[in-house]
C-alpha cells in the first residue's frame, strides 16, 4: 500500500498515466518536461491523417515514447514511436509523403503481437513495408509465421516489398510464384550461377548486390512493367528498383589510384574482388584492360584460373570497357535510372553517399524531379534511403572524432567508434564508447559494416539529427543541421526507406542496459538518472544515503484513544529542485508496509513503531522538444510530470508568461485523491498566440525554479493545405474544377497552376486563384496537373500531383 498526500485543487485536468515498476533501489526522479513529441505541434488546416486526428496521431507517439521499462517491448514501443513521429513530422510538411520501414515486421503491430492487429498509427501514418530475404526462393507457397505477418500487413492495405537472393533459374521462378501468391511486390538480387547465365563474364558474387539499375526484361519483370502506367500511390505499384548503392557509377574518376593504393599497401585487390558482392561486376573481360580478377574474401583463389580460361586475363572496369567517359558516373546512374520503367525506385538521396561528408553531393531536386517520370510517360515514386537505427561514417552528421582509420574495413577506409561487448547471451558484457564520443552510438553494427554504429534512437540528440532539426551536431563544413529527414523531404523525393528499424531487438541490448542500469541509469532522458547531494556531510547517491546514522529515522509511537498520532518529519534544508520522500524499511503498524512510499511530508501519521529511508526527489526542470514553436491557435499546452516512483506532484505547477512577465494563465498543479507517477498539467493558451517570447514558469511550493524555467519563441505557422486537389474522371466536354487552397504562412497567397508536359512542369497562364476549370478534351486524358501556393514573404507549397481522366460518353 502506498501513501500519497491529498489535494482538493481543482486547477488542473490530469490524464492519468499506468505506473511503471522500477526497482526501489533506483532514485526517485521526478522531471518536468513537454511531452516528448509535437506539444506545441500545429495541428493546422490539415486535422485528419489517415482517419486520426493528429492530436489523436500525438497522443499515441508520446504514449509509445513513455514506455521507458528495460526490455524489447518498451525498446520495441520507443521505436514504434520514432518511426510514427518522423512520419508525421513529414505527412505534416508533405501530405503524400511516403513511408516505408524495412525489416522488423513486429512493429506493424500492437505490442510487436500480430494477434493483436496492426498498431493504430502505423495504420495511419505508415504506406508501405520493405524486407530483404523474406519472400525466399524456395519451392512451397504456403507461408512461414513470419512471412504471414508480411501478408496480413498487405491485407491491411499496406503496400510490402521484397528483395531476395536468387542463384538459379528454378529459385527465380520460386520467388516470382511466391510473390504472386502472396501479393508481394518482388525484386530479384541475381547471383550464383544465374547471374553467371544472365551476364556473362560480367557478375560472380554469390551474394546479389543491389548498386546495379537492372534491365527487368533480363531479370524477369516484363510482365509487371507498364511504363504508362501512373503510380501516385504504392498500392499502384505493380514492381519496383532496389538500387540503395550506387556504387558502380561512383567517382570514375578515382578507381584507378584507389586500387593501385590497396595493392601497394599489400592487398590483392579493392574492386577487382569479382566474386565479393561489394565488387561484383565492377571488373569485366576487355581486350587490353591493365587489371586481372582476383577472388575477394567470399571467393576461392583457386577458381580464377577456371575464369581466367574462359575469358582470358585482361579486364578493366565496365564503364571504360563501355567507352564510357571517366567524368559521366552521375550522368550515366541518372539515365539508366531516367530510361528505366520501374514504378517505385529506391535510391540514396546522395550520388557518391560512400565518400566522407565534405565531400558528398546530394542529388538536386531537379534531378530528382527528372526520375518520376519514366521513359513512357507515367508517373513513378522516387523513394530515399535512410537509415534511423544506425549512424554511419560517411553522413552529414558524423563528425571527426566519432571515427577512427581502420585498414582491415573492406568497405571505406574509416570506422565508427561505438561500445563494445564481450561474450554472449546473459554472460555479455558492455563496455561504453571512449570518452569524446555520444554515448548514443551504442555498438558496432557487426559484420562487415564497421562503419557504422547501431544508435538508442530514442535519445535527443539523435532524434534532432533525423527528425527535428537544429540540433547540436553540424555538418563540418557546411555548418548546416537541417535534419536527415527534412534534406530528403527538401530535395523532392517522394518518400523515404526507413533502414535498421529492426535494431530494437538486436540481442547485445540487454548488457547495454544492464551497464548503464548500474552506472547512472539509461542515458538521454531517460527516468533512471544519476544525481548527488550530501546531507549531513554525507553524499547521497542514487537516492540513497550510505552513511548508516542518516540512513534511516525511525518512530516509536504509543497508541492514542483516537488512534492516531502525529509524528513530525525531521527538517532538512534541500536546494532548490529537490524534495525529501520516505521510504518504510520496517513497520509494525498495520497501515504501513515495507516498501511505502510518503512523498514529501511534514508530518506522518502512524500509532506503531515504523522505520524509514530517505530517498530525494530531483527536478531536472523542462525541456523543450523544438526549439522554435509554432504560432497556437488556443487549445492546451500539455506539460508532462514523471517520476520513476509515485510522488505528490501536487507541489509542481507550471504557468506561461510572455516576455515581459505577464502571466497568460493560473498556476497549474496535479490534484486528485490519488497521484501517479506520471501526470500532464494542461495549461491553456489563449487564442492565436502572437509571435514572440514566452517562458514555461515552473514552481515547487511556493518557490519559483528560476534555473528550471524554460524560453521558447513563437513564429508563424508554416504554410500548409486547407484543401487539397483530387484526381477527375470525367466525360468528354465536361467542365471539371481542380482546387486547393492554403492555410496559414504570412497569408495573401498566390496561386500557380501547373501541368506536366514531356516530364516539365510548365505554368498555365492565368491562373492565380484555388480553382482551375478546365473542358474535358481526349486530348487532356491522363494530363497530370499541381498547384504552386506563395505567400507574402515568398514561402510556397506545392500540392500533390493530380491527373484528369477523361472517357467518351
Amino acid at each position: 500500500m502506498q501513501h500519497y498526500k491529498k489535494s482538493t485543487s481543482a486547477m488542473a485536468v490530469m490524464k492519468r498515466v499506468s505506473k511503471k515498476t522500477l526497482s526501489v533501489i533506483l532514485p526517485v526522479l521526478m522531471t518536468l518536461t513537454l511531452l516528448p513529441f509535437f506539444a506545441f505541434a500545429d495541428s493546422g488546416a490539415q486535422t485528419t491523417i489517415g482517419g486520426k486526428t493528429v492530436e489523436e496521431l500525438q497522443t499515441h507517439i508520446n504514449d509509445l515514447y513513455s514506455d521507458e521499462t528495460i526490455g524489447t517491448t518498451g525498446r520495441l514501443h520507443r521505436m514504434q514511436a520514432f518511426i510514427l513521429e518522423l512520419a508525421l513530422h513529414a505527412k505534416l510538411k508533405n501530405p503524400d509523403f511516403k513511408i516505408i520501414p524495412q525489416d522488423g515486421i513486429d512493429l506493424a503491430f500492437k505490442d510487436g503481437v500480430s494477434a493483436n492487429g496492426v498498431d493504430e498509427g502505423i495504420l495511419s501514418l505508415v504506406d508501405g513495408w520493405g524486407i530483404e530475404g523474406m519472400v525466399g526462393n524456395g519451392p512451397l507457397t504456403t507461408p512461414t509465421t513470419t512471412q504471414q505477418k508480411y501478408i496480413a500487413l498487405k491485407q491491411a492495405g499496406i503496400y510490402v516489398s521484397d528483395t531476395t537472393v536468387v542463384n538459379t533459374q528454378q529459385q527465380l521462378d520460386n520467388y516470382y510464384a511466391r510473390a504472386n501468391a502472396w501479393g508481394i511486390i518482388p525484386y530479384p538480387r541475381i547471383g550464383g550461377e544465374l547471374a553467371q547465365s544472365l551476364f556473362p563474364g560480367w557478375r560472380w558474387a554469390v551474394n546479389g548486390d543491389y548498386f546495379w539499375v537492372e534491365n527487368p526484361t533480363t531479370i524477369g519483370l516484363s510482365s509487371r512493367i507498364d511504363g504508362t502506367r501512373n503510380v501516385n500511390n504504392l498500392t499502384d505499384a505493380k514492381n519496383y528498383l532496389y538500387n540503395i548503392n550506387s556504387r558502380p557509377y561512383d567517382a570514375w574518376d578515382k578507381w584507378d589510384a584507389e586500387e593501385a593504393a590497396v595493392v601497394a599497401e599489400g592487398g590483392e585487390g579493392d574492386r577487382a574482388r569479382i566474386y565479393d558482392s561489394y565488387g561484383s561486376g565492377l571488373l569485366v573481360p576487355s581486350v587490353g584492360g591493365q587489371y586481372k580478377p582476383v577472388a575477394g574474401e567470399d571467393g576461392d583463389p583457386t577458381d580464377i584460373d577456371g575464369v581466367k580460361a574462359l575469358y582470358g586475363d585482361e579486364w578493366d572496369w565496365w564503364w571504360r570497357q563501355a567507352g564510357l567517359n571517366v567524368n559521366d558516373g552521375r550522368k550515366t546512374w541518372l539515365e539508366a535510372l531516367r530510361n528505366s520503367d520501374y514504378d517505385v525506385i529506391y535510391i540514396d538521396s546522395f550520388y557518391n553517399h560512400r565518400a566522407f561528408p565534405e565531400n558528398q553531393t546530394p542529388l538536386t531536386k531537379e534531378e530528382i524531379d527528372s526520375l518520376k517520370v519514366k521513359s513512357d510517360g507515367g508517373r513513378r515514386q522516387v523513394i530515399a534511403y535512410l537509415s534511423i537505427g544506425s549512424a554511419e561514417q560517411n553522413r552529414w552528421y558524423a563528425q571527426d572524432e566519432w571515427t577512427m582509420a581502420d585498414p582491415n574495413n573492406p568497405n571505406t577506409p574509416r570506422s565508427m567508434k561505438a561500445g563494445t561487448t564481450t561474450g554472449s547471451g546473459a554472460s555479455r558484457v558492455y563496455t561504453p564508447a571512449e570518452e569524446g564520443t555520444p554515448t548514443w552510438l551504442a555498438f558496432g553494427y557487426g559484420g562487415n559494416y564497421t562503419e557504422e554504429a547501431i544508435v538508442q534512437w530514442w535519445d535527443p540528440a539523435w532524434r534532432d539529427i533525423i527528425i527535428n532539426g537544429d540540433g547540436q551536431y553540424n555538418h563540418k563544413t557546411t555548418g548546416d543541421n537541417t535534419s536527415s529527414i527534412d534534406r530528403i523531404i527538401n530535395q523532392g523525393f517522394d518518400g523515404v526507406y526507413l533502414d535498421n528499424v529492426g535494431v530494437y531487438s538486436n540481442s547485445r541490448w540487454p548488457s547495454w542496459e544492464t551497464y548503464w542500469t548500474a552506472n547512472g541509469g539509461i542515458p538521454g532522458g531517460s527516468v533512471l538518472s544519476k544525481f548527488t547531494f550530501t546531507y549531513n556531510g554525507a553524499d547521497v547517491i542514487d537516492g540513497s544515503v550510505p552513511n548508516t546514522e542518516n540512513d534511516v529515522w525511525s518512530a516509536d509511537t504509543s497508541v492514542l484513544p483516537n488512534h492516531t498520532n502525529t509524528i513530525p518529519v525531521p527538517k532538512l534544508n534541500l536546494p532548490t529542485g529537490m524534495m525529501a520522500n520516505w521510504v518504510v524499511t520496517a513497520s509494525q503498524d498495520p497501515a504501513y508496509k515495507v516498501g511505502d512510499v510518503i512523498v514529501n511530508p511534514s508530518s506522518i501519521i502512524a500509532w506503531k513503531g515504523i522505520t524509514f529511508k530517505l530517498r530525494l526527489v530531483n527536478i531536472e526542470g523542462v525541456s523543450l522538444s523544438t526549439k522554435a514553436i509554432v504560432r497556437h491557435d488556443g487549445g492546451t499546452l500539455n506539460v508532462a510530470v514523471k517520476t520513476n516512483n509515485a510522488v505528490d506532484l501536487t507541489a509542481v505547477s507550471a504557468e506561461l508568461v510572455d516576455s515581459n512577465g505577464n502571466s497568460l494563465n493560473p498556476a497549474i498543479s496535479a490534484s486528485g485523491e490519488i497521484v501517479s507517477d506520471s501526470a500532464i498539467l494542461g495549461l491553456q493558451l489563449p487564442f492565436h498566440l502572437p509571435v514572440g517570447t514566452y517562458t514555461v514558469k515552473v514552481t515547487l511550493g511556493n518557490n519559483e525554479l528560476q534555473d528550471m524555467s524554460q524560453t521558447f519563441k513563437v513564429n508563424l505557422k508554416p504554410m500548409s493545405f486547407a484543401l487539397i486537389p483530387k484526381n477527375q474522371n470525367v466525360n468528354i466536354g465536361d467542365m471539371v474544377t481542380f482546387s486547393a487552397k492554403a492555410a496559414y504562412g504570412d497569408e495573401n497567397y498566390t496561386y500557380q497552376w501547373q501541368q506536366l508536359v514531356k516530364g516539365a512542369w510548365t505554368d498555365i497562364a492565368n491562373t492565380n486563384s484555388g480553382d482551375y476549370t478546365v473542358k474535358a478534351a481526349l486530348s487532356l486524358d491522363n494530363t497530370t496537373y499541381r498547384c504552386v501556393i506563395k505567400d507574402t514573404s515568398g514561402n510556397s507549397i506545392t500540392s500533390k500531383e493530380v491527373t484528369l481522366k477523361v472517357k467518351k460518353k
